[in-house]
């Protein structure tokens, strides 16, 4: 499911590839996956840290808290870093966070106490970005920064300029017709 951004009011929908609804065969997702609202990866910036354009959506999110959360449920989280995935040729972070209200959020603080925690997570994650698309005959995606993840520090500063964009794009739409902004 995604942001439908060219739709009024930006509804949570399935997503479509050229009319057909888009699933992933990877394999059961083991984190729950959502976005930042109010943010914008701008297809007009180039990311220093990947060379490639943002992908046109809201910030994703990868939840790895303690089980499923409600679709369209609005979750405070800390946030431990990020991946910074290269798909098709656009920069699509990927922010790692835990829910605030899980019993571990006290003692997790980076993707590193994540990963002493829940020894292999990391590598998993990797593992699943680079490869969910393989099953549909696409090629395995890029990650940035050797694959290693962010410092939550360098998350938050990406947070921060993506808001900044959709700040910007909410200001004067006019570049971007199709991108619904209220």
């Amino acid at each position: 499911f995604e942001v439908a951004t060219t739709e009024g009011r930006t509804p949570i929908k399935q997503d479509e590839k050229k009319g057909v609804l888009r699933e992933f065969k990877k394999g059961d997702i083991f984190f729950n996956y959502g976005c930042f609202p109010r943010t914008w990866e701008d297809p007009r910036h180039v990311s220093a840290d990947t060379g490639y354009p943002g992908d046109n959506d809201p910030l994703d999110v990868i939840e790895v808290g303690d089980g499923p959360l409600p679709m369209g449920s609005t979750t405070p989280v800390k946030v431990l870093g990020s991946l910074e995935l290269i798909d098709e040729g656009e920069t699509d972070h990927k922010i790692i966070a835990i829910r605030a209200t899980d019993p571990r959020a006290a003692s997790i603080n980076s993707v590193a106490d994540l990963e002493r925690s829940h020894p292999g997570l990391t590598a998993r994650l990797v593992d699943w970005l680079k490869m969910y698309k393989t099953s549909d005959g696409k090629g395995v995606n890029q990650l940035a920064n050797d694959e290693r993840p962010t410092s939550a520090r360098e998350a938050e500063t990406i947070i921060a300029e993506c808001e900044a964009r959709w700040k910007s794009l909410v200001a004067n739409p006019s570049g971007y017709p199709a991108f619904w902004t209220p």
